[in-house]
């Protein structure tokens, strides 16, 4: 049978081993801390450090199909990223493995007004973006070179519930009757990725024959303003009076972020949120016949979970 093989047990990392697992596949994960955090109980996890060759080879020998989830601490981006992901493409050639990379959307730069599509080329407008867009181009090429099959996901932004910062920043605030805090504009069009379809999407592909040697805009949900998601969030966690968010913006964001590094990494992806976001993945619900799910039911889902 085809082994899985998870490397990262984030958020979506371990949504992805545990829809894997759920649907009768073979699946064991890697992460760098050997802790399980939410990892379900039934996947196998082993303790690697990816970044080290030996490391990586013995830790993806005997999978099948991988799937790269892991990733440097968002400040260390431009110094560590490209070589992970060098690293971890020379061991799943070195195994026989296909992988399944998650990207993101920085690649195509600031949409100033256009719907993000697939057919979008990419022309970043930031440093981040700029990493993103040379790690493409090199997974592609070592597709392109037959050395190993490849595929790349592109979420937008995430949503959901065991996502780190929009827990802590948006969820949590929320249920305690205080003020979301959230980047950018609260009134700009966004579309955001649910964690949930963002994992089952990489899932699509490494479960499928089709799919190989591109990227996919993963499904997004239907584009909504900041202030009216957490007008939903609201509502769904019982709140009375009117919703609270603060935007936050550059000076605030370089102030947070003596305490959360994160938010001063980000400043300079503010356009995302501080003009309209609207992104497609119409091509992928084409191909493999599902999107996103609703705001309704990943509010509640959301609500729910914040309630346990």
């Amino acid at each position: 049978m085809t082994t899985h093989l998870v490397l990262g047990t984030g958020a979506v990392g371990a949504t992805l081993a545990h829809h894997l697992a759920a649907q009768g596949h073979i699946v064991r994960a890697v992460n760098r801390s050997g802790k399980r955090g939410s990892l379900n109980p039934a996947v196998p996890l082993s303790q690697a450090d990816l970044n080290d060759p030996a490391d990586a080879a013995s830790a993806l020998t005997g999978a099948d199909i991988v799937y790269q989830v892991t990733q440097p601490a968002y400040t260390r981006w431009e110094a560590e990223f490209p070589a992970l992901q060098r690293t971890i493409l020379a061991a799943a050639e070195q195994a026989g493995a296909s992988i399944v990379l998650a990207d993101n959307l920085y690649g195509y730069g600031q949409p100033r007004g256009e719907t993000l599509t697939d057919a979008r080329p990419q022309h970043p407008t930031t440093r981040k973006g700029a990493v993103r867009e040379a790690m493409a181009e090199e997974a592609l090429a070592a597709h392109a070179a037959g050395r190993v099959r490849v595929a790349l996901t592109r979420p937008s932004n995430y949503v959901g519930a065991n996502y780190g910062i929009y827990r802590d920043l948006v969820l949590d605030q929320v249920a305690k009757g205080k003020p979301a805090r959230v980047l950018g504009r609260t009134n700009q069009p966004h579309s955001f990725s649910y964690v949930p379809d963002a994992a089952r999407a990489m899932a699509a592909i490494g479960t499928s024959d089709h799919g190989w040697g591109r990227a996919w805009i993963t499904p997004v949900m239907a584009p909504l303003t900041q202030a009216d998601l957490v007008a939903r969030l609201w509502d769904a966690l019982g709140q009375h009076g009117n919703p609270k968010v603060t935007g936050m913006r550059g000076l605030a964001m370089r102030g947070m972020g003596l305490f959360m590094p994160m938010l001063r990494e980000s400043v300079e992806m503010i356009y995302e949120f501080d003009e309209p976001f609207v992104v497609s993945s119409e091509d992928f619900e084409r191909v493999f016949g599902w999107g996103a799910t609703s705001w309704d039911d990943a509010v509640a889902q959301m609500a729910a979970t914040v309630r346990a």
